[in-house]
């Protein structure tokens, strides 16, 4: 019975977190559309701000001139952290290759959850956070309703895969690789 309450509580949790997401999404969405330099549509990845576990800021366009593996999460969704082993050894298979990057974009609002379990996790990869300002623009512009979600981007910042793999399928790293050889 307990199973059950809780497994009842959890979907209802996540149906109010996307309807949530969506709804903020549509009212914020046209408002700040000016705010991200491009859209999906132009196959470019949006420029957004990223928070690094510093406090400071960079611009995703940054990392751009390697293959990215991109991981949205939040420290609140247990899929997400399930993911959390994969992408360790989807990390440890792939660090010798130097024209990807795996980075992992954290969704919380709460920043000190996001920290504390960075500081608890190490992960090896890159770890930023979205920026709550270019949140909503961004999950509307590249249509992202529900997390994990796994994006490959090219080094030109193109989008290559708006809905890779998870860490977890047995596929991810081939698709990756072979995202490597289609860019070329």
């Amino acid at each position: 019975m307990k199973i059950k309450t809780i497994l009842l509580a959890l979907l209802l949790v996540s149906v109010a977190i996307t309807a949530c997401q969506s709804k903020s999404s549509k009212s914020t969405a046209d408002a700040s559309a000016d705010s991200l330099s491009v859209t999906v549509s132009d196959d470019i990845m949006p420029d957004i701000s990223l928070e690094c576990t510093d406090g400071t800021t960079l611009q995703l366009s940054s990392l751009f001139g390697t293959t990215l593996y991109l991981d949205f999460w939040a420290t609140w969704c247990p899929p997400c952290c399930a993911e959390i082993p994969y992408l360790e050894t989807l990390y440890k298979s792939l660090s010798d290759n130097s024209d990807i990057r795996i980075i992992s974009i954290s969704v919380d609002q709460d920043r000190d959850a996001w920290l504390k379990k960075i500081t608890n996790d190490k992960p090896a990869w890159e770890q930023y956070r979205i920026s709550s300002e270019d949140a909503d623009v961004f999950f509307s512009a590249i249509e992202l309703e529900t997390i994990p979600r796994f994006i490959i981007v090219g080094p030109d910042g193109r989008i290559v895969n708006a809905d890779a793999p998870r860490p977890s399928d047995e596929s991810c790293a081939s698709t990756i690789l072979q995202s490597l050889q289609e860019i070329d």
